[in-house]
């Protein structure tokens, strides 16, 4: 029976929740509850529970800072995180502490017991797991391993024609049959990624050396393959943001269909992998200071692509490429590095804009997701161009795009806040005043538009670019307060603690 311990700061919540759910029919121990973070902590060592369910929103202690903590001093308790903050900035950290369940206030009993009836099966499957690998142990399991590693190593090599490698798999017992693999190999000195990739993946897997584990993936089809790469190229990339000291190195090899492509994804995963390991040298030189120099230059890009989608003219994709990647054409910003950093922030710009008009349709996603895949291959400038172009015709030219009709009066709007946010004497009246209605008119107009008051909408603005100063400049707070349209830093502060979550001090150092 898994045990049970529930955080949030309002009351009621918690009772509800707990009083909501039959906990010990449903195979559950309720050990315990509290309110934040701080109180939480030393009942949580004291009592051991399976799964802690949390809010991110708390007082003294709220539940990322609690997770960080559980993730490194008892990481074997599964966290289930509760949020009323449908936002990408808070599932983005979750993802860094590798939370096992984000959901989204408010959660029904039956939506809970679900998660938590997911997350109870993942500890089961763990545990099998940690059985599995005390059983593979003995001295006759660990001969057989060999053996299993050699043979992976030689399907690497492409040593074995499909019909031997067919006979010596079984002989093995190796399950090597499938649609489509991929192979991606890791350069670590922890086990954790090792671990989790056995856990939730369907793989095999041999040490190349002491430091080297290489993985080929399996699967039933393309699509669900190429997205397994994606996952998995942000999860390790997220995982080296927060460990710059000891990052891990990898590559993937691209999806191939039959077994001959084992070899072929396997040599383009070690030429995928010398890339990444050349860049995280460089990274912290040259190619990271020529992001950061040109910081101005990327937000310019990103207002001329978010004009070009609202313009919605297909035929001028072309046209919008070359000029849109010019810029690269120069010799400081030809480098591997730069052009990749290019392509993921063009990427996410778009992704960014849908997600702010309300595009939402999943089989677009994926397929942005199987193009974006090719980013991560892309070395040359010749190459750029038709990755732009081609992002962007799948983008335009679908269905769900083209119906979603946007008021020119509020582009308009979108566009002036864009280009003043930074002026502290934007409001209301003087916004209305320049698509010619009423303020009145206009703040319903809006509201009923883009799903937010033009108050939030524009906050929304200054504070991403407050969040920007802060990561790349040493500006003092008051001088950030003015460049992004306030006059009072106090009221500055206050807001940007209440928007994030966190102090403009808290966020440059650990955001």
């Amino acid at each position: 029976m898994k045990k049970v311990f529930l955080l949030d700061d309002e009351v009621q919540v918690r009772e509800g929740i707990k009083n909501r759910i039959d906990w010990r029919k449903e195979g559950f121990d309720f050990c315990g509850d509290a309110p934040d973070g701080e109180v939480a902590l030393p009942l949580i060592q004291k009592l051991q529970p399976d799964i802690v369910i949390t809010d991110i929103k708390m007082p003294f202690m709220d539940g990322l800072e609690l997770s960080r903590i559980l993730r490194e001093e008892m990481p074997d308790i599964k966290i289930i995180i509760l949020s009323g903050h449908d936002e990408f900035e808070y599932a983005r950290k979750a993802m860094r502490i590798q939370i096992a369940e984000y959901c989204l206030k408010p959660i029904s009993a039956d939506e809970l017991l679900k998660t938590l009836q997911k997350v109870s099966a993942q500890i089961d499957l763990e545990e099998l797991e940690k059985k599995k690998m005390d059983d593979l142990r003995s001295e006759a399991t660990k001969n057989r391993l060999m053996s299993q590693e050699v043979f992976l190593s030689e399907i690497c090599n492409g040593s074995f024609s499909p019909s031997e490698a067919l006979k010596k798999a079984a002989e093995l017992n190796i399950d090597l049959i499938a649609s489509f693999y991929f192979v991606l190999i890791l350069e670590t000195e922890t086990s954790t990624p090792v671990n989790l990739i056995h856990t939730e993946y369907n793989c095999l897997s041999f040490k190349s050396n002491k430091k080297e584990m290489v993985f080929i993936m399996k699967g039933e089809t393309e699509r669900l393959l190429e997205d397994e790469v994606n996952k998995l190229k942000e999860r390790l990339a997220e995982r080296n943001k927060q460990n710059t000291e000891r990052p891990i190195v990898y590559g993937f090899g691209k999806v191939e269909s039959r077994m001959q492509g084992i070899a072929v994804s396997y040599a383009q995963a070690v030429e995928d992998k010398s890339y990444n390991k050349m860049v995280q040298k460089n990274k912290a030189h040259d190619s990271q200071e020529d992001i950061l120099n040109n910081d101005e230059l990327f937000i310019k890009n990103r207002n001329k692509l978010i004009s070009f989608l609202k313009d919605g003219d297909a035929a001028k994709i072309p046209a919008f490429a070359e000029n849109y990647t010019s810029f690269l054409k120069a010799s400081n910003n030809s480098a591997p590095f730069f052009i990749y950093y290019s392509l993921i922030d063009f990427t996410l710009t778009i992704k960014q804009f849908m997600k702010e008009q309300k595009i939402e349709d999943v089989g677009l996603l994926k397929e942005m997701a199987n193009r974006e895949v090719r980013a991560g291959w892309i070395r040359e400038y010749s190459e750029v161009e038709a990755y732009i172009a081609d992002m962007l015709k799948v983008v335009m030219e679908s269905e769900i795009f083209s119906s979603v009709k946007v008021n020119p009066l509020i582009l308009k709007a979108q566009e002036y806040i864009h280009e003043h946010f930074y002026e502290s004497e934007l409001s209301l009246q003087r916004i209305a005043d320049m698509v010619n209605v009423s303020p009145s008119y206009f703040s319903r107009m809006f509201s009923q538009e883009t799903g937010k008051t033009l108050v939030e909408y524009i906050t929304t603005i200054r504070m991403e670019h407050a969040k920007k100063l802060l990561k790349s400049t040493n500006d003092k707070t008051y001088e950030i307060a003015q460049k992004v349209g306030y006059s009072d830093s106090h009221y500055f502060c206050n807001l940007f603690k209440k928007v994030t979550g966190m102090t403009t001090r808290e966020y440059k150092t650990r955001g």
